[in-house]
């Protein structure tokens, strides 16, 4: 499956895989040609399944990106935590997603 032609996204910068879900979390910079902030998943059983959790439009780059899920069995929590730098700004930006 061609993610790019699918759900018009490029500029893909991180891609993880999450075992217990068994999702794709996928990071991109470009979504039907406009720069911005991107998050979704992609299901591993049905990949024309999707979510998307972000959806931020700005004229920024972005780099050294990095995604996690982190769990906590005992509280029942998952969150997603997502950081990237923010080109030409010199900012370094985490964000924590509560997806449980």
């Amino acid at each position: 499956m061609d993610i790019d032609k699918t759900y018009s996204v490029s500029a893909i910068k991180e891609i993880i895989y999450d075992y217990e879900d068994q999702e794709f979390y996928i990071l991109a910079n470009k979504l039907e040609g406009l720069l911005g902030f991107f998050v979704f998943t992609i299901c591993e059983k049905d990949p024309h399944s999707s979510k998307f959790y972000i959806k931020y439009k700005n004229k920024l780059d972005i780099g050294d990106t990095n995604i996690n899920v982190l769990r906590d069995p005992e509280n029942r929590v998952k969150e997603l935590v997502i950081s990237y730098k923010t080109i030409y700004i010199n900012t370094y930006n985490v964000i924590v997603i509560d997806i449980s």
